[in-house]
């Protein structure tokens, strides 16, 4: 009785460390495994039940000994050969299987007829002899093993009957089925280690437990030979099972390591292993030998600080010092044996090497990618003939230089220059000559100019300097009398001389204004009463133009009115695809002034801005896009989704999102009807907050899009990351996209980008069919301007949508 619940203790601790292994690596052959000890736990269980009557015995016995033989053929069926193919569960389930229990319980229940005993034992032995010479023959020792054990088995049980004792036959059959798996376990396997010949001998002994227990009882005595003993060989081969199992997973780590190490070594592109501490560089693989040209033992000397520039050591410490296992990270600037320096994108996570945790690098050359990127952005931002910045780029250093003088106290100045009667060099020697001419002046007037100046081409022959960090007006002054002067001697071009000279405007921040188009526009007009004064001067602006401050405080005032009663309308500009189909139309704001007339928004709204109305004007239009557009729904109008431009001072605040929510619900407006329109320097500026405000907006279905194109040169990076899914190219391209020398390959350019970032495109202020047939040729998904259709009052709109006739099939080619 001890030695049976002794063995259900020991049974019992290794069932659940079996089940343990296989919660972690649950597969067909541990789950076999399993099923098979708990067997053998239920085996000895039904030992200890006792048996109050012979037929309780029988039950008991049956119980006992079917439990034993369903935890061999469990075990069977735990090899791959028998479990995977049909065929083979089938004869091991109904040629082994269940003639081998009808046999142990026809004989435990004491069946009187011999002949259903000779029938399954002749059924066993026919199916384990058929299953070693079908699954086995390509393995010649395991086919003949299964071959001998179900033989001798069969011929065991046979003179059994005839001697009229077939309960030594229910021992052949444990013999075949625990000598059977043995030779299996080693097919399964083929590996002289110590689980595997650990757990093979103990099946052996196992099965040699049955035929040599049975002489036992011949030749020892009853009680001489410890019960315990028999029951050795079961736990060799749970111990060997077990074994087995950490070698696989030994096996499996090594094959892991070696093929790791092969991926790591033949990789194309360079890898090292780094500590993250110091930053040492511990293993390099060849591609980086090649690429950056030391060699494997300089590298092992080297620190990560070591590729990098000094002036990148504060971002090296910053990026490292961070408890995230996996960073992707760059462009970095890494240095190369020979001095040269390439752009590197680096992706790092953590890793075990050699007993400790580092860092495995793997390194994306992307130098290449990024002179592509620089060259675009230099291509959307700068004059391409002379190299200057372009009135997109000029806007931007306008709004630093500003920006600075204001934090400062400083003074600023803008300086409008136009070339005096610089059409007749072109009309008389040719474009060329006026190119040359152009790149000679451009040169002269650089050469004057300090490095925080800003020197920028708006025109053929119109410039505008920014000025910033002076002390007084006089220093302007100066600055304009040596451009003058640059430019008044002889231009040597292509074999002729040419006398050049210009006038200049000079506007002064604050004296004259605080922004930016009011400066511009103050310096262009103090410009043009210089040339109309015989040229070659440069003027300041006169009070007579400064009093555009009074205006600027009347438009002021009158937007508060109008804000609580009348002034302001919407009109509304349709955009067409390039097969005719209006697709949406883009509201624009109107201010109507009884004095001063119907003004656009871009000479009010930097008003709204500066002085605090921006965002009732942003929602004015919301609520009046939203009901106007419900109002031509309830009509029957075709819905058409209606775009508006938003400011970025409505993005700051937290609660935009929830103030659109609010108005489409109250009007009951369907979202995706709904596209707010962004300047490409709106997403720049404060993106996290403009970000989160746009996710939250998509995610209700409404639109974006990003007009002004190429006015921000470091939105490219990032600009995918946002819910855009229109570029809108500013008007400004799309002016002198036919000209020579003109925005063509900048445009075509920007669509490039935009279709690899899935992104449509729609050119602004299409004016002419020219325009319109290089828009088409390059792709270009959508069209707006005047050539397709004018701007419209709200009252206009409805008979306009009755119209069939699509513009941009009028005005294609023929």
């Amino acid at each position: 009785m001890k030695n049976e619940v002794l063995d259900i203790l020991i049974l019992g601790l290794l069932v659940v460390l079996f089940a343990s292994i296989y919660r972690k690596r649950a597969t067909a052959r541990l789950r076999c495994w399993v099923a098979g000890w708990i067997l053998v736990l239920l085996h000895f269980a039904a030992l200890l039940i006792p048996a109050v009557s012979g037929w309780g015995q029988e039950l008991v016995a049956s119980l006992s000994v079917s439990a034993l033989f369903l935890s061999g053929l469990c075990f069977l069926f735990s090899a791959p050969v028998i479990l995977e193919t049909s065929a083979g569960s089938a004869l091991t389930a109904l040629g082994i299987g269940l003639p081998a229990l009808i046999y142990i319980n026809y004989v435990v229940f004491g069946g009187a007829h011999p002949w259903p005993l000779y029938a399954t034992v002749t059924v066993t032995t026919a199916s384990g002899i058929m299953l070693a010479w079908r699954f086995c023959r390509g393995r010649s020792r395991v086919w003949a093993v299964i071959t001998l054990a179900f033989s001798l088995g069969g011929i065991w049980t046979a003179v059994s009957l005839v001697r009229h004792a077939p309960d030594q036959g229910i021992l052949a059959l444990l013999f075949e089925v625990f000598l059977t798996f043995a030779a299996l376990y080693w097919f399964d396997f083929r590996r002289t280690s110590t689980g595997v010949l650990t757990a093979i001998l103990g099946l052996v002994a196992w099965a040699a437990v049955f035929p040599i227990g049975l002489l036992c009882d011949y030749l020892v005595p009853a009680g001489q030979i410890p019960p315990g003993l028999w029951n050795v060989p079961k736990y060799f081969v749970a111990f060997g099972m077990i074994l087995t199992l950490l070698e696989d997973e030994f096996l499996a780590a090594g094959r892991a390591i070696e093929h790791y190490r092969l991926l790591f070594a033949a990789h194309p592109h360079p890898m090292w292993v780094q500590d993250p501490e110091t930053l040492r560089i511990l293993e390099v693989n060849d591609a980086a030998v090649t690429h950056y040209g030391y060699t494997r033992e300089e590298f092992q000397s080297m620190t990560l600080g070591d590729l990098r520039p000094t002036e990148d050591l504060g971002a090296i410490l910053k990026e490292n010092s961070g408890t995230n296992p996996t960073k992707l990270s760059g462009p970095w600037r890494h240095r190369r044996k020979d001095g040269s320096y390439i752009q590197v994108d680096m992706a790092s996570h953590r890793i075990d090497y050699k007993g400790r945790t580092c860092s495995f690098v793997l390194i994306q050359d992307v130098t290449d990618r990024q002179q592509l990127h620089e060259q675009l952005v230099h291509q959307a931002h700068h004059d391409t003939l002379t190299g200057l910045p372009n009135r997109l780029l000029l806007e931007d250093r306008m709004q630093q230089s500003l920006a600075q003088a204001a934090r400062y106290g400083q003074q600023a100045a803008v300086l409008c220059l136009d070339l005096d009667r610089f059409k007749q060099i072109n009309d008389s020697f040719g474009h060329a000559a006026g190119d040359l001419c152009l790149q000679r002046v451009v040169a002269r007037i650089s050469a004057r100019l300090r490095a925080v100046d800003t020197f920028a081409r708006t025109g053929g022959d119109e410039f505008v300097i920014v000025l910033g960090e002076l002390a007084n007006k006089s220093s302007a002054l100066m600055v304009a009398h040596s451009v003058l002067e640059s430019i008044s001697k002889p231009i040597e071009a292509e074999d002729f001389s040419f006398d050049i000279s210009a006038s200049i405007g000079i506007s002064i921040y604050p004296d004259d204004g605080t922004d930016s188009l009011q400066l511009r526009r103050s310096a262009d007009a103090a410009m043009y009463r210089a040339k109309q004064a015989g040229g070659g001067q440069y003027l300041l602006v006169s009070s007579q133009i400064s009093s555009s401050a009074g205006e600027v405080s009347e438009l002021e005032r009158f937007m508060r009115s109008a804000l609580k009663g009348e002034g302001l309308e919407l009109c509304y500009q349709p955009q067409y695809s390039m097969v005719g189909n209006l697709c949406s139309l883009e509201a624009l704001l109107r201010l109507n002034h009884p004095q001063l007339g119907t003004i656009a928004a871009d000479r009010f709204l930097p008003i709204a801005e500066e002085r605090g109305l921006i965002v009732p004007l942003g929602d004015w239009v919301l609520d009046e896009v939203c009901r106007q557009s419900m109002e031509w729904q309830s009509k029957k109008l075709t819905p058409l989704r209606i775009s508006f431009s938003v400011s970025p001072l409505q993005f700051l605040h937290s609660d935009f999102s929830a103030r659109v929510l609010s108005a489409v619900t109250t009007c009951g407006l369907d979202p995706r009807l709904l596209e707010l329109i962004v300047t490409e320097s709106t997403v720049m500026r404060n993106r996290p907050e403009v970000a989160s405000q746009m996710r939250s907006l998509a995610a209700l279905g409404v639109h974006f899009s990003v007009a002004d194109f190429g006015t921000s040169y470091s939105c490219l990076s990032h600009l995918h990351q946002l819910p855009v899914s229109t570029l809108k190219i500013d008007c400004s391209f799309v002016e002198r996209i036919s000209e020579p020398n003109g925005t063509y390959t900048i445009v075509q350019a920007i669509i490039a980008l935009a279709h690899g970032l899935g992104l449509k495109v729609v050119g602004e202020g299409v004016e002419r069919t020219d325009q319109l047939e290089c828009l088409r040729t390059l792709g270009c998904d959508f069209v707006q301007g005047p050539l397709l259709a004018p701007t419209l009052p709200a009252a206009s709109v409805e008979k306009y949508l009755a119209s069939t006739a699509p513009p941009v099939a009028r005005h294609s080619r023929r």
